[in-house]
């Protein structure tokens, strides 16, 4: 079985520091795995391109985007441009553990197709900050937080932790017509479920991601994901409940709304009870 890693450079705006480091920590997974490494970028220096590749220590099929390309058209471009049996995914702002590679791999050679990493804030927030943006949401469609006891098998995934077999994600790549922020991901996994294709849940397969840099940043991120959750809706009503969907329709903005509260109410919750309660309540706030 081969493998292919795509690195995807959007969110990090092509920083070679940022980079260096992540590279750093997958050098060995890569050797070990003999992996064939693409990263996406949208103007990275040739000497630092050079400098990377070194860190790296294997040789980087560098793939250069307009200016304007969008975090899933990194996505899909780099996976066009790898050759491996199973494409594993992740992005240049996140820090994967020591055995990420081998962990996220390990579940096709017992026949999984489609496997899903376990994503983390860091942190005394992270628990809290994981339900809000991290969410994993097992097969009774209830979810659980990223660190907790896991089951075997997921409805969803994130773009930036994930591995598909090179059929699976060539026959549909992650949809870019939708004005969404991340929810793309979720539609693909929708779309997996009603194909009948399960996401294996690998727990060990385990990568800090950044925080946003700042009150700015983060506010745009909680706005942005909530527009995802109300974009979001008639796609998980099509899938799971089918029935409902009319009638969620007729009601505009409503269902968005009571999905957005309940959301609310439990991150509450959570703050009180795990704490820190002050700095939890704010960031649910």
């Amino acid at each position: 079985m081969s493998v292919s890693v795509v690195v995807e450079t959007w969110n990090i705006a092509g920083d070679p520091e940022v980079l260096g480091k992540l590279l750093a920590t997958l050098a060995p997974q890569l050797a070990a795995a003999e992996a064939e490494l693409v990263i996406t970028h949208a103007g990275i220096a040739a000497d630092a391109r050079e400098r990377l590749a070194a860190i790296a220590a294997r040789d980087v099929r560098w793939l250069e985007l307009p200016a304007g390309a969008g975090y899933y058209e990194h996505k899909n471009a780099g996976f066009d441009a790898t050759t491996g049996d199973v494409v594993a995914f992740i992005d240049g702002d996140c820090d994967p553990v020591s055995d990420w590679l081998a962990e996220l791999t390990a579940p096709f050679a017992a026949g999984a197709r489609v496997v899903a990493g376990a994503t983390s804030y860091a942190g005394l927030l992270a628990p809290l900050a994981n339900e809000l943006d991290f969410p994993y949401f097992d097969v009774r469609r209830r979810p659980f937080g990223a660190l907790a006891a896991a089951p075997k098998a997921v409805l969803n995934f994130f773009a930036n932790n994930v591995a598909f077999a090179r059929d699976v994600f060539a026959a549909r790549h992650y949809p870019t017509i939708e004005p969404m922020f991340h929810g793309q991901c979720q539609v693909l996994a929708l779309q997996l479920a009603e194909d009948g294709i399960p996401i294996a849940f690998a727990l060990g397969a385990l990568v800090v991601h950044a925080w946003p840099e700042g009150a700015t940043e983060w506010l745009q991120v909680r706005l942005l994901r909530g527009a995802d959750t109300t974009r979001l809706l008639p796609y998980v009503l099509r899938t799971h409940a089918p029935r409902a969907r009319g009638i969620a329709e007729r009601l505009g903005p409503l269902p968005a709304l009571a999905v957005l509260g309940a959301r609310a109410v439990t991150a509450t919750w959570s703050a009180l009870r795990r704490g820190p309660a002050l700095r939890g309540l704010a960031l649910v706030a």
